[in-house]
């Protein structure tokens, strides 16, 4: 009898391939029971496609071909994790940060009748080096993202995560500048940057976060990122946008 001693046999197991079935299939059940959100929130305001935005805010259905992918899941599983990391590091070196309020619940804002809604990650309210309060929000990315961030800056790499940090600063009024932090999670290294309060970017994005919701309520769809099906945020490595059937199919 031949045992077959390459790595990739482990892999190629039949029990080990149950397992990774389970957890993925596990992953996939969980994602979609959850509720979807009732409101537009600040977190999407500033993402590329604003179609998919739109559709998010609607509950447009899901493509019946579409289902959540497992590997997904596990990222956004790491992100909660690396921003209990990313609290320990601040409180140790002397920040005062509030991450809820008394009752629990996060610090937010509500807006346009509780349409346009968002959850900030915590506030700052006191530390070395910085005015306070001000809003804290902590991102954990890949290497490519984080070198990004480390070159060009929040506004130039991520305008979607400064929208994001200017809505909240500009409807909690937090003006104070802000601190962004991203962990690389490749590498585990630390991004920080204070961001000053852009009124302008703060108004721009509450006007789309408007107009959105406007569009929403009038049946009109907002323009698609792109109208080529096979573009790569429409459908790429990850696996195709939720709505790819509503936007792209004959």
């Amino acid at each position: 009898m031949t045992i077959d001693l390459n790595p990739s046999a482990f892999k190629r197991d039949r029990s080990v391939k149950l397992i990774y079935s389970a957890i993925d299939a596990a992953l996939v059940e969980k994602a979609q029971s959850q509720r979807r959100r009732d409101y537009l929130g600040a977190s999407g305001i500033g993402a590329p496609c604003e179609r998919r935005t739109q559709y998010e805010f609607i509950k447009q259905p899901y493509d019946k071909a579409w289902q959540p992918d497992p590997r997904t899941q596990r990222i956004f599983g790491r992100g909660h994790i690396a921003e209990t990391l990313a609290i320990e590091w601040l409180e140790l070196a002397g920040f005062t940060l509030k991450t809820e309020k008394d009752n629990g619940r996060q610090f937010g804002f509500k807006a346009a009748n509780g349409k346009f809604s968002g959850h900030c990650d915590g506030i700052i309210m006191d530390g070395p080096g910085i005015e306070t309060p001000c809003l804290w929000e902590h991102k954990a990315t890949g290497g490519k993202t984080w070198r990004a961030l480390d070159k060009h800056g929040l506004a130039k790499a991520k305008p979607e995560y400064a929208d994001q940090v200017a809505i909240y600063q500009a409807y909690m009024d937090l003006t104070a500048p802000a601190l962004f932090q991203c962990t690389n999670m490749d590498t585990m290294e630390i991004y920080f940057e204070l961001v000053k309060f852009d009124k302008k970017r703060a108004q721009a994005a509450s006007d789309r976060a408007v107009s959105i919701i406007q569009d929403a309520e009038a049946g009109a769809l907002r323009p698609p990122v792109s109208t080529a099906p096979d573009y790569w945020l429409c459908s790429n490595r990850t696996g195709k946008c939720p709505f790819w059937g509503s936007c792209h199919a004959d």
